[in-house]
């Protein structure tokens, strides 16, 4: 059976939420963050040497990251769901926003919360993660006035890895404030309250927050 391995307030919440929407049976194993550190404990350490989540062990292989996670789980078990057909269009937006959600997407978000957690406000650094706020989220409100989700009409894992993203920045994902300016972007706010409305989601949501 899939075994996955959840840190609590990490990114491994996508690969629960994503096995829920694929109906895939699976394992759920806790690790709990050291209350002073933060840090991740020995247990996931066992499992994988940089001790990060995501990551899975299926049919005798360990699997990290979110995307490769993503992208194994629907090769083995999709059967043709939640990603768009090779060669299409809407493939290629589908690999710019597996792959945005933990680079340019996440830039801003990182800087914001790790300014918070370090509490090192410097005003300079806090004005450029403002400024790629206004330039990443502006990318994402036009995008969803185009179509209903990220990577086309359709729900797909490029949802999933960008919803973590972007509830990071809301606030929600971690329990961390962040100074994202969600107000100004009304698409953006309602795409993560139907993507919370998924069945799937809440399950998952419950599951990892238990």
């Amino acid at each position: 059976m899939l075994k996955i391995h959840h840190l609590v307030a990490s990114r491994s919440d996508r690969i629960v939420w994503l096995a829920e929407e694929l109906e895939i049976p699976y394992e759920l194993v806790r690790h709990l963050r050291n209350p002073q550190t933060f840090r991740a404990p020995d247990s996931l350490r066992a499992i994988t040497p940089l001790a990060k989540a995501p990551v899975i062990e299926d049919q005798g292989v360990v699997v990290s990251e979110s995307s490769v996670i993503c992208d194994y789980l629907i090769d083995q078990y999709g059967q043709g769901r939640l990603r768009p057909s090779a060669g299409t269009p809407a493939r290629l937006d589908y690999a710019y926003w597996m792959a945005s959600s933990e680079s340019t997407l996440m830039y801003p978000v990182l800087i914001d919360v790790l300014s918070t957690m370090t509490q090192s406000d410097a005003a300079g650094l806090l004005g450029f993660a403002m400024g790629e706020y206004t330039t990443m989220f502006g990318h994402v409100e036009r995008t969803l006035a185009k179509h209903a989700h990220i990577a086309g009409d359709s729900f797909t894992a490029a949802d999933v890895m960008v919803y973590y993203t972007l509830a990071m920045a809301a606030g929600t994902a971690l329990p961390i404030p962040s100074r994202a300016p969600m107000a100004d972007y009304p698409l953006l706010s309602d795409y993560l309250a139907r993507l919370e409305a998924r069945p799937a989601w809440q399950k998952a949501n419950k599951l990892c927050a238990a």
